[in-house]
């Protein structure tokens, strides 16, 4: 390899090195980008004045500062993941490291001051325009990683809480698919409250729960599951703040509760809509009342 070689012009990651990217992706990804679960017990423990705030019914505003610093915990994890999987391309695979090693020039050690910082500044450059598929493929993964996470750690917060209030239920992360599957029941619904062996026994004393960040067009498919499992209704717990009352109204229909934030649920336009409480009445009303059935607290 000779310096005077002409620096590779790439528009797509090679065949042969796709799926060792894709392998050290994932990799990279389970090792430095911690689970919700992980950083909503880490927020908890450093913020202990939630645990309070909940325990004295002041969820919904709890809720929504949780959901901030767990996901700014979550994209400093992120940056982390970006620098050592930007760093490990050179390590792991050919391409970047042939383009790298052609940039880098020995003598650079000997500059200093404002020399040194325009050579660097050229070689971060025309390393990162030269590697640009890698790194596209890098923003791709971060982007799918980011919508499945904010919905992650909605659901991990909830449990959170329910551990917190020492509620029993089951979801399907704890018990697995397969037997909410063998219940009939789809990946639509998230849990039961207060567990599986009260649903078999009397479905309409339990609560069965989805939960969603945002409802958009999603409700329907909470409806469409309804009607599949013949379920009596469904809690959908959402942070949406933007529902319309006909919308609402339309929900209302299909014999789904939402749960949402208690200046949403006692707007103006939904205080009359009775299947739209709020975290704080569905938390410390609605559970406890299926609670009691069960003989629980």
């Amino acid at each position: 390899m000779t310096k005077n070689q002409p620096l590779p012009v790439i528009t797509e990651i090679p065949v042969d090195e796709q799926e060792t990217f894709d392998k050290l992706i994932k990799s990279c990804r389970s090792k430095y980008i911690r689970t919700s679960q992980e950083i909503v017990d880490k927020v908890f423990k450093e913020k202990p004045v939630y645990l309070q705030n909940i325990k004295n019914k002041e969820v919904s505003k709890s809720i929504l500062g949780l959901r901030e610093l767990v996901w700014n915990e979550y994209l400093k994890d992120e940056v982390n993941f970006n620098v050592i999987l930007m760093q490990e391309l050179h390590t792991t695979l050919k391409t970047p490291q042939h383009i790298l090693e052609l940039l880098v020039d020995k003598k650079i050690t000997e500059l200093e001051g404002k020399e040194l910082l325009t050579k660097v500044r050229s070689l971060c450059g025309e390393y990162a325009g030269r590697v640009f598929p890698y790194i596209y493929k890098i923003s791709l993964s971060n982007t799918n990683s980011r919508r499945s996470r904010a919905g992650k750690t909605f659901e991990s917060i909830i449990y959170k809480v329910y551990d917190i209030l020492e509620y029993d239920f089951d979801s399907q992360s704890k018990a697995g698919r397969k037997i909410f599957t063998e219940l009939g029941l789809g990946k639509k619904v998230d849990s039961i409250l207060p567990n599986i062996s009260c649903y078999e026994q009397r479905r309409n004393k339990t609560i069965i729960g989805t939960m969603k960040t945002s409802l958009r067009e999603r409700w329907q498919e909470v409806a469409e599951e309804i009607e599949r499992t013949k379920i009596p209704e469904i809690h959908l717990l959402t942070v949406d703040d933007e529902i319309s009352k006909n919308k609402a109204q339309e929900m209302a229909n299909h014999n789904i509760i939402v749960v949402a934030y208690d200046w949403v649920a006692n707007s103006e336009s939904l205080a009359s809509m009775k299947n739209i409480i709020s975290f704080e009445d569905y938390l410390f009303e609605e559970i406890p009342s299926i609670l009691k059935f069960w003989g629980g607290k």
